[in-house]
């Protein structure tokens, strides 16, 4: 099956609404990060149920991420991205309404599962408008949402802290909403359906070697992000550092993912993106190890310059090789699957810090994961640079 034809001089207006999507779509992970464990705190839930409340996001994600796939391939991209921003903007108007834990508990949980299409759906839409551009396109997607989570969280405090979280969560729902509007009418659809007799399968994906080692690849990746989001603010309060110093370290993180992404717009550089997500990970998994062999302050401001440069370096690399290393017709699930891998890191990395704090180092641990995952993907991939 062909590949639809889209013109690399497309209108101005298709870029701007993939930007507006791109800067929404990630609102509802970012601007809730200082917000939400409080939120959940005065609505009674405990330690553990507020922690429990903030990461039932990843984890109904990467449930729901396998069938997401399926869905975008066998329907498109514009109307089930569309339908989904809109279902988080209903959601997440729920939050502020909500009496009690458990229900916040079950909002966010369906929350995370719409979260399982809109995103995949944008990337694939960006891999399918980039065309002959599309390593500068995904770059710059990924700098836009580290824009996104860079400015967020700062914003939502003072917004939470002026006016009250419920105003707070009616203002993202807006925005979400407004972005599943541009979705419906602005972007046009770039996938061509394929005949109902198609096997559209997460089997056929994960039997490809490349894949299997894109998705380990992005598991060390978030597995060290999560890790650093857990020891790094854990460390710095412990050692006397105050919130500010530890915003101005995350920041700095933000700042080199952003220009990174932003500047790699050719093909082969650094061996390709299959070399840029490997260099990635190994910058990350050697920011681990300084973040427990240095000490505080250079160990974090090491730590923290080489997660961002390798972040940067990833994070585009393996969304590109998702989109191209698979057949036309399983994209939408080969992103999905992508994700799926990128929210299980999320979920195992903060939990595994948390559970060896006491008797390792996390950081050694997550640099072993991303070793173990750098070894295993070279030895597993033998396609060309892409």
């Amino acid at each position: 099956m062909r590949e639809p034809s889209v013109q690399a001089g497309r209108p101005a207006s298709k870029q701007w609404a993939l930007t507006v999507i791109a800067l929404v779509a990630f609102l509802d992970t970012f601007a809730m990060l200082p917000v939400l464990a409080p939120y959940a705190r005065q609505l009674n839930a405990s330690e553990a149920q507020a922690g429990l409340i903030v990461s039932v996001y990843s984890l109904t994600n990467l449930l729901a991420s396998v069938g997401s796939g399926v869905l975008l391939d066998r329907f498109g991209r514009r109307l089930p991205m569309a339908l989904s921003l809109l279902t988080a903007a209903l959601l997440i108007a729920l939050y502020g309404v909500v009496g009690s834990w458990d229900t916040l508990l079950l909002v966010r949980a369906l929350h995370g599962a719409s979260g399982a299409v809109f995103i995949p759906a944008l990337f694939a839409l960006v891999g399918e408008h980039g065309q002959a551009n599309r390593v500068w396109a995904m770059g710059r997607t990924g700098a836009i949402i580290g824009l996104v989570a860079l400015v967020a969280p700062p914003l939502a405090g003072i917004v939470a802290a002026r006016y009250g979280e419920p105003i707070l969560f009616f203002g993202i729902a807006l925005l979400m909403g407004f972005a599943g509007l541009v979705a419906l009418l602005s972007v046009s659809e770039s996938h061509v359906h394929p005949p109902r007799e198609t096997r559209l399968h997460p089997s056929e994906v994960l039997r490809q070697p490349m894949m299997r080692s894109v998705y380990l690849l992005t598991f060390g990746m978030t597995f060290a992000m999560g890790m650093l989001t857990y020891r790094l603010p854990t460390m710095l309060a412990l050692a006397g550092y105050d919130a500010a110093y530890r915003g101005r370290l995350f920041g700095l993180f933000a700042l080199l993912a952003i220009g990174m992404m932003a500047s790699v717009r050719r093909r082969a550089l650094f061996g390709g993106a299959f070399g840029r997500a490997m260099m990635g990970v190994g910058l990350i998994g050697a920011g681990s190890l300084l973040l427990e062999w240095v000490a505080l302050p250079a160990g974090a401001w090491s730590a923290i310059t080489l997660f961002g440069i390798g972040f940067g370096l990833c994070f585009p690399a393996v969304h590109l090789l998702s989109y191209e290393g698979a057949p036309t017709h399983l994209r939408g699930v080969a992103l999905a699957l992508l994700y799926a891998f990128y929210s299980l890191g999320y979920v195992l990395g903060p939990l595994s810090a948390g559970l060896s704090a006491e008797s390792n180092p996390p950081g050694v641990l997550s640099a072993l994961v991303a070793l173990i995952s750098l070894l295993i993907a070279s030895r597993r991939c033998s396609i060309p640079h892409a």
